[in-house]
């Protein structure tokens, strides 16, 4: 009988040890599961916040570019030898983003040159252009773009219309560059042009 008495309070003391161990890794369990939870948790909120540091919305940008253009069916001023004329330029751009691929863009433009367009005979001198327009970014590293505006020369003001296409290349930070070529169209002849520049985007 003290025995069978002692084999029981064994069993129940096993059993109640079980009991407790099982109830203690259970809680272990669940209490190392919430701080998994927690940790995974607060790893993606720094991760989230790393991004957002990382990639702030930078929606202005500023690009200088220089180039030339070319302009058919003319002469240099002051030459009796007709042909084409390569005049230098220098371009200074601001652009606005205003959606994930449309931008805002005004431009200005100078040209470092004299010549005469023979058909129309008409001579350009060092002429100012100032053009407003829209931007659309086709792939990441590519946009094409169309504008409006008025070049202002000493002899004759003409309208201009502007197409034309932009490679950019992202480099670290805010900085790019960009290589570009357009046509314009000044209400009495065509040119085209091409240019190298850098950009800065805030």
């Amino acid at each position: 009988m003290k025995f069978y008495k002692e084999s029981l309070w064994e069993s129940l003391k096993t059993l109640t040890l079980s009991n407790y161990k099982k109830k203690t890794m259970n809680t272990t369990f669940k209490l190392l599961s919430k701080v998994m939870v927690l940790i995974l948790l607060g790893n993606l909120n720094l991760m989230a916040q790393e991004t957002r540091s990382e990639e702030p919305e930078l929606k202005n940008s500023f690009l200088l570019n220089f180039g030339y253009t070319h302009i058919p069916g003319s002469s240099e001023l002051h030459s009796e030898a007709s042909g084409d004329v390569f005049v230098p330029a220098i371009g200074f751009d601001y652009s606005r983003e205003i959606s994930e691929r449309w931008e805002l863009i005004l431009m200005l433009d100078f040209e470092l040159g004299k010549y005469l367009v023979l058909s129309k005979e008409l001579n350009r001198e060092n002429a100012f252009m100032v053009l407003g327009g829209a931007s659309y970014e086709l792939f990441s590293f590519f946009k094409v773009m169309a504008g409006l505006g008025i070049e202002l020369e000493k002899n004759e003001n003409l309208f201009v219309t502007r197409l034309g296409g932009e490679f950019i290349h992202e480099l670290n930070g805010p900085w790019g560059l960009m290589a570009g070529a357009y046509w314009d169209y000044k209400q009495e002849y065509a040119t085209y042009s091409l240019v190298v520049g850098v950009g800065y985007r805030f």
